[in-house]
């Protein structure tokens, strides 16, 4: 929202619809200076004396193109204005080390109370600044903050949202880490490995390398020749660089400057010596993965009675940073980050996808399969799936309305004979004869009888396409033998399992594994069949009618006639065909399809 409301991605000559958002924030923190502070994005405005916790008001103004890139009038005119005025609550935040947030019961929770008898175990005592009472807030700081976010909000698409992902995963981990000190612990390394750079990465030498294996790797090349020796060492030296935390650590050090370790340090308790963080980081990767691996928690030692001390004596591995070591590295690396990416100037980008409050949900069927605009090869095999949803839907009563497919079955004629054999091709053939089998015949294409007869074979070889027409359809499924069954059924399970198979409903999916069990059973090919049984009650999990019936095979009492139509629609008896609505067949079971056709 910041880059946006700054006008980073506005088209030239195009009018900004604007709307101011103001907001009362809670902060340790307090204005030295009453006046309004204007910052790159919004304004800060004090409104209280000095006290434990202060507000202020923060003022943004929303601002949106009037018109979409299609040349419309925009719908949205502004944005609900929380996300913005968060944003800048974070930012300020992370810039100034003081709380700035709309909740008031978290603020008042956390900063440290003026009366309190003792700060340990408060969150003021893991990072300190953070939530300590009465911050003044000079003018030195707010130019430090205006500069930040200056160089924030001329960053790359990319790397600003990277950065803010950070600043914002940071701060609410420090907010919750008098609950939960570990998993604040292990989002800060996290935070800090999002910023992982393969061009920073070095290797280590191998007297640095991990002591074990280096003693188990040198006992296994003792008395070889030493230029083999040296090869092995450095083909191990590299694997060992493009790993995960090596990544992590070399890229963290690559970024922390001499101001580290000298002015950002002043006030620090027991701030990380040079010559340790190497190793402390590696440790705080360690530590993150054993919580993320095997749930190990953080020991006491890293949280508890640190008093705001950077770095602290842990009994197994000596000197670790704490959580308030963590918070001042991630603030360094992250504005070091932020100074030295390279800076883009303000271009035109569709930003609307981008926007808070926006849901994004794929609509019912009905309201798109009937778009030809966009369809072809690509679309076709999704398009095929809506179909077979909108008629299912249809079917079961779940929709009222009708569904002309004319356009798509003019460009289905047009394109088929043209196109390569293949699932979209077969995809549109069966598109075009479900339409055809489930419209009254006068709304029938002219050629439909010759297309269909042209195309025959993708819809009689075996195939998922070829089951959905026959499942939906008067055409009945086609005479396939056992082993076609078992083969077709094998491969839709392995194609689900990786993903790659063509869209299709669920129910499609249940019966076509159910369909096959049926056929092995009556084969007498009992315990694949079971295995297909299996198959079919997993891709509808709970269905109870599948639960009974794969219970009755298994114990050998085999029903053949599992009813598929009350599967599919949900009701024992359908709608008869009509001149306006696609007609539903009218039999009753799996078993029964094939001997009422025609």
């Amino acid at each position: 929202m910041l880059q946006i409301s700054a006008g980073r991605f506005f088209r030239p000559d195009i009018s900004i619809n604007e709307r101011t958002h103001r907001r009362t924030v809670y902060s340790n923190g307090w204005l030295l200076d009453q006046t309004p502070v204007k910052l790159p994005v919004g304004t800060i405005i004090g409104s209280t004396e000095i006290q434990g916790i202060s507000t202020a008001m923060l003022e943004a103004v929303d601002r949106l193109e009037a018109k979409r890139p299609d040349g419309t009038d925009d719908f949205l005119f502004a944005t609900g204005g929380d996300e913005l005025i968060d944003d800048i609550a974070y930012v300020m935040t992370f810039a100034l080390n003081r709380t700035f947030s709309r909740n008031h019961d978290q603020v008042h929770r956390l900063v440290l109370r003026e009366d309190a008898a003792d700060r340990r175990g408060s969150a003021a005592s893991l990072f300190p600044g953070l939530f300590e009472p009465q911050q003044v807030i000079h003018a030195a700081d707010l130019d430090t903050l205006k500069q930040f976010m200056n160089a924030l909000l001329t960053l790359a698409r990319e790397d600003f949202v990277r950065v803010m992902r950070v600043i914002r995963n940071t701060i609410d981990a420090t907010r919750r880490a008098i609950d939960d000190p570990t998993a604040a612990y292990t989002d800060l390394v996290a935070a800090l490995e999002s910023l992982s750079d393969d061009n920073l990465t070095t290797p280590a030498t191998w007297d640095r390398y991990d002591g074990r294996a280096r003693k188990i790797i040198d006992a296994a090349l003792d008395g070889e020749n030493q230029a083999l020796v040296e090869k092995l060492h450095a083909a191990v030296l590299e694997a060992e660089r493009v790993g995960l935390k090596r990544r992590f650590v070399s890229s963290t050090l690559a970024r922390v400057s001499e101001a580290y370790y000298r002015n950002e340090a002043v006030g620090a308790v027991r701030p990380p010596q040079s010559a340790d963080l190497e190793r402390m980081l590696s440790l705080a990767y360690d530590i993150r993965s054993r919580k993320g691996h095997v749930l190990e928690d953080l020991g006491d030692e890293a949280w508890v009675f640190t008093d705001g001390a950077e770095t602290v004596f842990e009994p197994t591995l000596r000197r670790i940073l704490t959580l308030a070591g963590l918070w001042r590295l991630v603030r360094h690396v992250v504005k070091r980050f932020v100074a030295d990416a390279p800076k883009t100037e303000p271009e035109p980008w569709d930003y609307r996808k981008a926007l808070p409050g926006i849901v994004r949900m794929q609509l019912a069927p009905q309201y798109w399969v009937w778009q030809s605009d966009g369809f072809d090869a690509q679309t076709a095999e999704m398009r095929l799936n809506g179909v077979a949803e909108a008629f299912i839907a249809w079917g079961a009563g779940h929709s009222d309305e009708g569904i002309d497919l004319t356009g798509v079955i003019g460009k289905v004629e047009k394109l088929v004979p043209s196109m390569p054999d293949g699932a979209a091709k077969a995809a549109m053939v069966a598109i075009y004869a479900l339409w055809h089998d489930w419209t009254d015949p006068k709304d029938h294409s002219p050629g439909a009888m010759n297309f269909l007869d042209t195309h025959a074979d993708y819809l009689e070889a075996p195939s998922p396409i070829a089951f959905t027409v026959g499942v939906l359809s008067n055409r009945g499924i086609p005479e396939w033998t056992v082993d076609e069954w078992a083969e077709l059924a094998t491969a839709r399970r392995t194609a689900r399992t990786k993903g790659k198979e063509t869209p299709l409903p669920t129910s499609i999916d249940v019966l076509l594994q159910l369909t096959t069990a049926d056929e092995l059973e009556t084969a007498g090919r009992h315990d694949e069949a079971v295995g297909f049984a299996a198959n079919a009650v997993e891709e509808c999990p709970g269905h109870e009618d599948l639960l009974l019936w794969e219970k009755r095979l298994i114990a050998g009492d085999h029903d053949p006639n599992f009813n598929c139509h009350k599967f599919l629609y949900g009701k024992e008896i359908v709608a008869e065909p009509s001149e306006h609505n696609p007609s539903i067949p009218p039999d009753e079971s799996c078993a029964a399809a094939e001997e009422q056709q025609g």
